[in-house]
């Protein structure tokens, strides 16, 4: 495994990989039936990779960690990430083993999904010292709850480094193991149902305000077409709105992508503010320093990029061009 050269990375993640197949039909079978298929597509996924993928196609330095099979669902995998300049090093191989799959069902006329996933049969990454490197050389670490050993690891390291931990709490993944693990996040952006559990209220603004009570310098929680809240550093509230489509044609990766792009924008201005200063200040210390036209900023270019992602089949397939985002969202 190389190591990387003595400079920041953007980002780091931690997650699992997968190759997901779609298939676009007119209604989810009830029963034995026989179903002309619209349209296919292969994508790659996993949340926290599908995150990396976006925040590498809008100009972020990105590397994964995780450990995938020697098969050709692997190579796929590899491939795929190299497409949106995700650097692979630090994926770690097995040998004889079987790479995570998904198919995917996505109902034509809403969008809706029906996932059928078999998992890796390689096991979980083992902690290595080049990854005590690329924490302490990372401005964010991205995580979801998967790979829970090494993550733990992980979470200690970036604190005792002032790396910036994001947590991806997506739907249906909270369980009281991630009570913890939340509380350790300094940015908590996650869905409306994690949120519902994790804080005990169905209202988000205030379930924003215990997450971050609870900890998170951002907390944040999104509810799909109804838009997002957040609670920034300094404890002020912000509703960004979201960006409806006329036609929504496949939601997956629409949460991924949001979390991609919103650490994209909060990684560039990392990087803007250590290429002002003639010492580096660490991560965590400039995240608690941004101010709010640049954290608003962030939020809506990923509720931009979320909405736009909806437009095509696939988590990664849809991601629209940087000059499509900017136009919509009117950002320079």
């Amino acid at each position: 495994m190389n190591t990387f050269p003595n400079e920041m990375i953007d980002i780091v993640g931690i997650g699992a990989s997968t190759l997901d197949r779609f298939i676009v039909v007119h209604h989810f079978p009830a029963g034995r039936e026989v179903q002309q298929v619209i349209s296919s597509t292969t994508d790659g996924g996993g949340p926290v990779a599908t995150a990396l993928a976006t925040a590498g196609k809008y100009g972020s330095s990105t590397v994964m960690i995780d450990r995938i099979g020697d098969d050709m669902v692997g190579r796929y995998i590899l491939e795929d990430f190299h497409k949106y300049n995700v650097n692979t090093e630090t994926i770690q191989v097995a040998a004889n083993a079987k790479s995570g799959t998904a198919t995917i069902l996505v109902k034509a006329t809403t969008g809706e999904r029906a996932v059928f996933f078999e998992r890796s049969t390689a096991s979980e990454p083992e902690f290595c010292e080049a990854y005590r490197e690329l924490i302490e050389q990372s401005a964010i670490l991205h995580i979801n709850g998967r790979h829970r050993r090494l993550m733990r690891t992980a979470i200690e390291l970036a604190n005792s480094c002032g790396t910036i931990i994001s947590l991806d709490g997506g739907a249906q993944r909270y369980d009281d193991d991630m009570k913890p693990i939340t509380e350790s996040s300094h940015v908590v952006i996650v869905a409306r149902d994690y949120a519902e559990k994790y804080t005990g209220t169905t209202n988000l603004e205030e379930a924003c305000r215990v997450i971050h009570d609870r900890g998170a310098l951002i907390a944040g929680v999104t509810d799909g077409a109804n838009g997002s809240y957040f609670v920034w550093p300094d404890g002020t509230a912000y509703r960004c709105q979201p960006f409806p489509q006329d036609n929504v044609v496949d939601t997956t990766g629409a949460g991924d992508s949001f979390h991609g792009a919103f650490l994209s924008k909060l990684a560039a201005s990392i990087r803007q503010v250590n290429a002002s200063n003639d010492e580096s200040i660490k991560p965590i210390d400039i995240l608690r320093s941004l101010d709010h036209k640049q954290l608003e900023s962030a939020a809506i270019f990923a509720s931009a990029v979320s909405a736009l992602n909806t437009q095509g089949i696939g988590g990664r397939s849809a991601l629209p061009s940087l000059e499509t985002v900017l136009n919509l969202a009117e950002l320079e």
